[in-house]
């Protein structure tokens, strides 16, 4: 697999999807001075919403936040991952149109266990990850504290159901779906404040010096660390304990509360909460008579609807 970056699309070595057109060098792990003293640990996690690594990252993802939330303010910014396919051509990964990015997905899922239906780019090819950036932005301005349940319901449409999260009219059904004002979001496309506040989250990008998603930079009490590529929870974990100075929490050892917790999971995703084994995991989450639904090589879960009285 070739290593470089620049293309704007992903590489199975570094476990990062690249930020285009930035060529300032991120370390893979590099300790900074601390900064001021604070309760929280902030977590600036650029991103971008069809990141394949940033979606294989997720299980580790879920588990720091759900374990620790109330230590943790989050604040994503989107790099623009994909910008459009006029031009486009890496060679090192041999992607010269988008049907190519299926079988890097199939990689990705293969290597890390986290299922990725890669069907979007054979059926309806996303033509730019712009158009779900700028409806991130403007559920942020309308909804702030409900932005990273919308990023996870564009990534379940995308990576579980290979739909395509570029179409306006799928994005604004996901805004009604969580329960948002649809008037209010138009407003922002309408007017351009979504468009401006995603252009001020590109600049935001160079000025961190990102080149690839997932970056994370951690800001605690103890200290500012960054992270850069896909990793487990074993080290993203002692990240945020290093810069924070918490104490080492529980996994989730109850299947009901992790249901609970997580709704909507892969077998990955319920296995990092837990603790336990995929193939354990699986077993108890069925035996909890949760919801199951196969994905690639994997299955993805959920709690049963409530009974209607």
């Amino acid at each position: 697999m070739s290593n470089n970056l620049d293309g704007g699309l992903c590489d199975l070595e570094s476990g990062a999807c690249a930020v285009p057109g930035n060529d300032t060098p991120l370390p893979h792990e590099a300790a900074q001075t601390a900064g001021p003293q604070a309760d929280r640990t902030t977590i600036t996690y650029v991103t971008d919403p069809i990141c394949s690594a940033c979606w294989i990252l997720e299980p580790a993802w879920r588990s720091l936040t759900e374990r620790y939330s109330d230590l943790i303010e989050v604040r994503h910014v989107y790099g623009g991952l994909l910008r459009g396919w006029q031009g486009f051509h890496d060679a090192g990964n041999g992607i010269r149109r988008p049907e190519d990015v299926a079988h890097h997905w199939d990689e990705f899922a293969a290597r890390s266990g986290q299922p990725i239906n890669s069907s979007v780019w054979w059926n309806d090819p996303i033509d730019s990850s712009y158009p779900p950036s700028i409806a991130l932005a403007a559920v942020r301005l309308i909804a702030p504290k409900a932005e990273e349940a919308y990023l996870r319901l564009l990534r379940e449409e995308l990576f579980f159901d290979g739909r395509n999260i570029a179409r306006p009219e799928l994005l604004e059904e996901l805004v009604a779906e969580l329960g948002l004002d649809v008037q209010a979001y138009r407003q922002r496309l309408e007017d351009g404040s979504a468009v401006s506040e995603f252009e001020r989250d590109l600049v935001r990008t160079r000025e961190l010096g990102a080149r690839g998603f997932p970056t994370l930079i951690l800001e605690g009490p103890d200290g500012r660390l960054v992270l850069h590529g896909w990793l487990g929870l074993d080290r993203l974990e002692e990240a945020f304990l290093s810069v924070s100075g918490a104490t080492r929490r529980p996994h989730v050892a109850s299947i009901a509360e992790a249901l609970e917790r997580l709704g909507t999971g892969t077998s990955l995703e319920y296995a990092t909460l837990t603790g336990h084994s995929v193939t354990d995991v699986e077993r108890l989450l069925a035996a909890a008579d949760a919801k199951s639904r196969p994905v690639g090589r994997s299955r993805v879960w959920s709690p049963q609807p409530e009974a209607v009285a």
